[in-house]
């Protein structure tokens, strides 16, 4: 659906918002804030399924709730995947130069192993030492990089729900899983387009540079 007008979104919102009982309006509220603080809404989770069928249910007002307030809400149902998408330049994440390049390594390692997946809705998983390795071979960082530095990085992801993995048992549990909200974060499809972008990271400052991300 293309962006409504917020004339026509608050007719919608009105009219389907009043349809609502108390115990609904409640949980529109949680929803809206589960989806501004989460953004995605990954159906395939166990602690998201329910939420997902959910706003699905009200998605026309859900919808129309978000569009006064200048975002898009977006849903794949291949993959089972909601999330918010700005339509203004605002609502703009910081992320650090090592997180912009994980997302680009993970990405490139989706993009890769997805298509020697038979099933196209799988999760894809990679050793922690495989992607450690790929970041020191790129030669993006003048220093080795070792495990826990990725850590703090690797949890801001696993909070966007892009990746998971065991954070107490790392050492024995060595297997990150990327979910293919991943696809909605760095969407080119051409490895060499993704390529290109992590060879403009090479030996470009330091760990903590920031690069602005929607």
């Amino acid at each position: 659906m293309g962006k409504m007008t917020r004339n026509t979104a608050l007719n919608n919102f009105y009219n389907q918002y009043n349809t609502l009982n108390d115990t609904k309006k409640d949980k529109f509220a949680r929803l809206c804030d589960k989806l501004l603080d989460d953004n995605f809404i990954y159906g395939q989770l166990p602690s998201d399924k329910d939420d997902y069928y959910s706003i699905l249910e009200n998605r026309e007002a859900i919808e129309a709730y978000f569009s006064l307030i200048d975002f898009q809400l977006n849903h794949d149902d291949i993959y089972k995947i909601i999330f918010l998408k700005s339509s203004a330049d605002r609502n703009r994440v910081r992320l650090k130069k090592m997180e912009t390049v994980l997302l680009i390594l993970l990405r490139r390692f989706y993009y890769t192993k997805h298509k020697e997946s038979i099933d196209s809705n799988t999760n894809i998983s990679i050793a922690f030492d495989e992607l450690i390795d790929s970041i020191n071979q790129s030669g993006t960082f003048k220093a080795t990089i070792v495990k826990t530095q990725l850590l703090e990085s690797m949890k801001t992801l696993k909070r966007y729900k892009i990746i998971n993995f065991d954070v107490n048992n790392l050492e024995i549990n060595n297997v990150i899983e990327i979910f293919p909200t991943i696809t909605f974060v760095v969407q080119p499809n051409d490895i060499e387009v993704l390529n290109d972008k992590l060879k403009a990271y090479i030996s470009k400052g330091d760990l903590d540079d920031e690069t602005d991300k929607d």
